[in-house]
């Protein structure tokens, strides 16, 4: 049996059958919805997933025919739903619970990979859908793709919000067990502004912040509507935490790793960047 469950632990499932292969999807839909640079799923059939807790504060957002993706109306996590194949729930796997015991899988919508992701050598790669797959192609968020000299924008996926940055953030890696929950991807990338530098250009009042119950700075802030993960003032601090995978224009790319001792069983780490165990020293 494998089990999963949101950041904040109110939504929680299990399954109890056979799990397909994992696809690691790099397709703009899944960077957006997720806040991460890929996002790896696992299937199931129907019959064999089970709700065991919490479905009174799912959300569903349907991102496109056939494909719901629904998210926990408390902290943001992205949760298992459904797409066009009959009978079939797709799994995110950064919020299973344990050592699923996955390996390997196949990256898929590589066309739209960000150039500093790198795949493992020897991964099958499908520039869009896995072959034979009777799927609709996924139509990627329509959003600027320029920005002014030294600015970010970025939104989240049902479009409702946007933002921009006046300071270049410098990104990295985080492999930590709050943040796979939270993204329910295998790792978050994240950049640190000074809270000056975040200015909401539309649709702050569909933000909501979730912030993790004993933990000094962890929190998650996202869009009501689709569940995006957005970025999150830190007044305490007086910075903003910039997750990569909402952004719409061109940033450089991380510079390290760090939480790599808490890494996912089933990802691997194929880039050459610095790999801290903890936090960067």
């Amino acid at each position: 049996m494998i089990t999963g469950q949101c950041l904040c632990g109110t939504v929680r499932w299990r399954i109890e059958g056979p799990v397909a292969p994992p696809s690691h999807c790099h397709c703009t839909m899944c960077r957006k919805a997720h806040a991460a640079p890929v996002v790896s799923f696992t299937a199931c059939a129907a019959e064999d997933f089970d709700w065991i807790a919490g479905e009174e504060a799912i959300v569903a957002y349907p991102s496109s025919p056939g494909f719901i993706r629904p998210f926990c109306g408390l902290c943001g996590s992205a949760l298992p739903g459904t797409t066009p194949e009959p009978d079939e729930i797709s799994v995110p796997m950064g919020n299973l619970d344990g050592e699923p015991g996955l390996r390997g899988g196949r990256h898929i919508f590589t066309a739209d990979k960000l150039p500093w992701v790198v795949i493992p050598a020897g991964a099958e790669c499908s520039a869009g859908h896995p072959p034979g797959a009777d799927l609709p192609e996924r139509p990627g968020p329509d959003r600027p793709d320029a920005a002014p000299a030294g600015q970010l924008r970025g939104s989240c996926l049902c479009g409702a919000t946007a933002y921009e940055l006046s300071q270049i953030p410098e990104f990295y890696n985080c492999h930590c067990s709050r943040c796979r929950r939270a993204r329910a991807a295998a790792h978050t990338t994240n950049g640190v502004v000074a809270l000056a530098a975040l200015y909401f250009t539309r649709g702050e009042d569909r933000v909501s912040l979730f912030r993790l119950p004993g933990a000094k700075r962890f929190g998650q802030a996202f869009c009501v509507t689709c569940g995006s993960g957005l970025p999150r003032r830190d007044t305490q601090f007086g910075t903003a935490i910039v997750p990569y995978g909402s952004l719409d224009t061109a940033a450089p790319g991380p510079g390290w790793h760090i939480f790599t001792a808490s890494r996912a069983p089933w990802w691997q780490i194929a880039d050459e960047l610095p790999q801290y165990p903890e936090r960067r020293p």
